[in-house]
């Protein structure tokens, strides 16, 4: 199907199970290790903890949607939880995971996110993913697109993320869309629970906009 048919668009309440399915195909040796070896409740979890931000209207969960199915989403950071949606999200993790291994996925995440926390100029990307039988058609540059629209909607100053320094697929799509390696890092618990050692940072400065003459 053409790739003229996929359409990029802010995440609605309706399109949660479709971005907790991307997500668990897309991420499925990832999020084994960090919530669980089934399925069902890997989505659960990934739908609990999108649900407030994607009620609330955050515009920077991106989906792109073709014929009717979610086949690719991206999140753009930092997002703010409330205490209620933070409350929410724990309570749906313990029913689903019960508490231990919520408090595992937990510690996980915290290390999969490389204690990052971007700046106000930035846009940062994670969660980039797309369905495997829509992969190598484009769907990820169109997402990347839309991001970069939505930063300098915001008034960022660059995008930037993190990519495992072997995940070469990946690393492609990001050259072809303007992002360079500023930093490269090795992380002793990513390579203990994730097999990934190496890790780089990569950015894309956006142009300033052009100053009012008043």
């Amino acid at each position: 199907m053409s790739i003229l048919s996929t359409e990029v668009r802010p995440a609605r309440p309706v399109d949660l199970p479709g971005i907790a399915a991307v997500l668990e195909d897309a991420f499925s040796d990832k999020m084994r290790v960090i919530f669980s070896n089934k399925p069902h409740e890997v989505r659960a979890v990934l739908e609990a903890l999108y649900h407030g931000p994607v009620t609330r209207g955050y515009d920077g969960i991106l989906v792109a949607e073709r014929a009717g199915r979610i086949i690719g989403t991206l999140l753009i950071e930092p997002m703010q939880f409330t205490s209620a949606e933070m409350a929410a999200f724990e309570r749906a993790s313990v029913r689903e995971l019960g508490l231990l291994r919520t408090l595992r996925a937990a510690f996980k995440l915290w290390v999969i996110g490389l204690n990052y926390k971007p700046d106000p100029a930035e846009a940062y990307i994670s969660d980039l993913g797309v369905v495997a039988d829509c992969r190598d058609e484009g769907v990820g540059s169109l997402l990347l697109q839309r991001a970069e629209a939505w930063a300098r909607e915001h008034h960022r100053t660059r995008l930037t993320l993190w990519v495992a320094a072997n995940n070469e697929r990946a690393l492609h799509v990001y050259q072809k869309a303007g992002f360079t390696i500023v930093r490269t890092r090795r992380n002793l618990l990513t390579r203990l629970f994730f097999g990934i050692a190496r890790w780089h940072l990569m950015e894309k400065r956006l142009a300033e906009p052009p100053a009012i003459q008043l």
